[in-house]
């Protein structure tokens, strides 16, 4: 098991144990990981979910195993399958409809430009620019970046958020299931106020595992390996705060995919103040 403490990193409650893995459940991707062992635990103060384990997801990781095992060879035919689901099943088309219903509430003009971070094949930054944005995908790997830029047109650039500079600054910034990838979420998610405009916003959306244990139990893709964390109301407002941002809406919301999701929009404290 990993080192982090048996404390919740967000509310510092105690961690219970949910579940104990010596085999990957079903539906999981197989990252030939040997010999397997994970424990999935939960805080009893806020119901934030956490996966403990000894192995480490590095950018490597994320730029060739993963990659490869979540995405295959068939980049290219995985992008235009996705693209042509049908609204009713497409959950990138129903998070582009929220994100323009909500900032269009706010009396936003469009075209506005967003950076979204973690773009993996590239649909939802197509689907955004499709919906009028300006878009600018970040990815890690160089071989990701160039494909998104090949199938969308959006403009890709190969690079990690915490150390890359000169992206200029957008009106919104994108999290489209990416801070649970990472260990360390609050860094990350306070760097983008680097690149935020003023009256700028984020997006975020990450696994909601406490409905999704609650209606399904923990074989469940919320809590797969490759997830350090899936997230409750609670958490994520705490993750939001820690991170420098005042939450403006939180809702939970079950995707076309099937998928149990929590969905932020976050504003700086600075500019609630």
């Amino acid at each position: 098991m990993d080192d982090r403490c048996s404390t919740c990193a967000f509310c510092e409650g105690d961690l219970a144990l949910v579940a104990n893995y010596k085999t990957p459940p079903k539906g999981e991707t197989n990252f030939g990981l040997e010999p397997y062992s994970r424990d999935l635990m939960i805080c009893s103060l806020c119901g934030h979910i956490t996966n403990k384990h000894s192995y480490e997801f590095s950018s490597n990781f994320y730029n060739s195993a993963y990659r490869k095992s979540t995405y295959g060879s068939e980049t290219e035919a995985n992008f235009k399958r996705i693209m042509r689901l049908p609204v009713s099943q497409s959950d990138n088309r129903h998070r582009v409809k929220y994100i323009k219903k909500f900032t269009s509430n706010l009396g936003w003009n469009m075209p506005s430009k967003c950076l979204d971070v973690g773009s993996g094949l590239g649909v939802f930054p197509a689907v955004l620019e499709e919906a009028g944005w300006i878009g600018l995908a970040l990815e890690p790997d160089v071989n990701a970046s160039i494909s998104i830029q090949k199938l969308t047109g959006v403009t890709a650039i190969a690079g990690d958020l915490m150390k890359i500079d000169n992206l200029g600054s957008f009106d919104l910034i994108t999290y489209n299931k990416v801070l649970e990838h990472v260990p360390s979420p609050i860094p990350l998610l306070a760097r983008s106020k680097h690149f935020l405009k003023p009256a700028g916003l984020v997006y975020l959306e990450v696994p909601d595992g406490e409905t999704a244990l609650k209606v399904c139990g923990p074989n469940r893709e919320e809590f797969f390996i490759e997830h350090y964390d899936a997230y409750s109301k609670k958490s994520l407002e705490m993750l939001i705060t820690s991170a420098g941002f005042c939450p403006l809406s939180i809702t939970n919301v079950h995707e076309p995919s099937g998928k149990f999701t929590l969905r932020a929009f976050i504003q700086t404290m600075e500019k609630r103040s």
